[in-house]
């Protein structure tokens, strides 16, 4: 009698577009998989590196620096980008405060430097608000355990992954200690005229804080101009489970795109009009789980970023970091 192979764990979050696999609804064919979703976010970024899971919706950040480090990375990045949309929308100032344009010399807060969204609109206000990096007082939430360092760095409140970080975080912007704060949220947009429940919140908390870049039609003029439709988190599974698994990537891309026609079936009517809205005005669908030029022009323009951050040395091709994208 042969052996039979473990299951194979991934850790993802719990949210709407991947209910349909934590509850089993939706199963991955011609595999054993087990999805866990009760995990804190700092496993789900660097669980699959440090041996707890064989894979999870790491971002393409921390992805792109350990390619960066040389062979050997014991991961590779799936098309199923778990998370994504318009980081413009996690820029927070206050009423009455500075313009975006006169950030140089100004604090202002991210999470860690390498989370997606900091690198996203470090990047927009060099190019679209004149505001280059190194004339912005950068201070980050989050310690140095799990980011990287960086030059231009000037301070981290070294709190921990979770709420009450960025609660703390969102209170000293309104006390006017910060300028300006990235926040980390941004994870629940249902479309790009929805809204985000912890950002909203934080909004509807702190009625003194607004969203400079948020307007729904300024970021759809964007879109149009730069064709890009930042993504933020992709699936990353270890590379011997791929190797070891036939077939295995291909089935994991085919779930999560069950899953998230699962999951659309449940949105009730305003939710649906709001991504139909979005769908017909960007002219493409962005939660379809592809590396379409939309996606690859946000990658390469993460690596834009990340390389003007002086954070990136090399670049990649998208094969390279997608090797399995395609294959049958």
């Amino acid at each position: 009698m042969s052996q039979l192979k473990k299951p194979v764990r991934i850790a993802i979050g719990d949210n709407l577009w991947t209910r349909a696999l934590v509850d089993g609804t939706v199963r991955v064919e011609g595999s054993s998989v087990e999805f866990h979703a009760k995990v804190s976010l700092p496993d789900r970024l660097h669980g699959v590196r440090d041996g707890k899971w064989d894979g999870s919706d790491g971002t393409l950040t921390d992805y792109l620096l350990e390619m960066d480090q040389g062979p050997g990375v014991s991961k590779i990045a799936l098309p199923i980008f778990m998370l994504g949309g318009f980081r413009q929308r996690t820029l927070l100032m206050r009423r009455g405060g500075p313009s975006v344009k006169e950030l140089g010399g100004k604090k202002v807060l991210l999470p860690r430097v390498l989370t997606p969204g900091g690198v996203y609109v470090r990047g927009l206000l060099a190019e679209e608000f004149g505001v280059p990096r190194d004339t912005v007082d950068w201070h980050t939430i989050h310690g140095a355990e799990e980011d990287a360092a960086w030059k231009w760095l000037k301070g981290r409140l070294s709190k921990p992954e979770g709420f009450e970080a960025v609660v703390a975080a969102v209170e000293m912007l309104d006390r006017g200690e910060f300028a300006a704060l990235i926040h980390p949220g941004g994870h629940g947009f249902y479309s790009l005229f929805g809204g985000d429940a912890m950002i909203g919140g934080t909004l509807k908390r702190f009625p003194d804080l607004y969203e400079p870049l948020g307007d729904a039609n300024e970021i759809a003029a964007w879109f149009r101009r730069a064709r890009i439709y930042p993504v933020v988190h992709a699936l990353q599974v270890r590379r011997d489970c791929l190797e070891t698994n036939p077939g295995l990537a291909e089935a994991l891309v085919d779930a999560f795109t069950r899953a998230w026609a699962a999951s659309e079936v449940r949105l009730d009517e305003k939710e649906q009009e709001l991504i139909d809205r979005e769908r017909t005005l960007l002219g493409f669908d962005p939660y379809r789980y592809e590396l379409g030029d939309v996606q690859r022009r946000a990658i390469e323009k993460l690596m834009d970023y990340l390389q003007a951050d002086g954070l990136l040395g090399r670049r990649f091709s998208i094969a390279e970091l997608f090797p399995f994208a395609g294959k049958s």
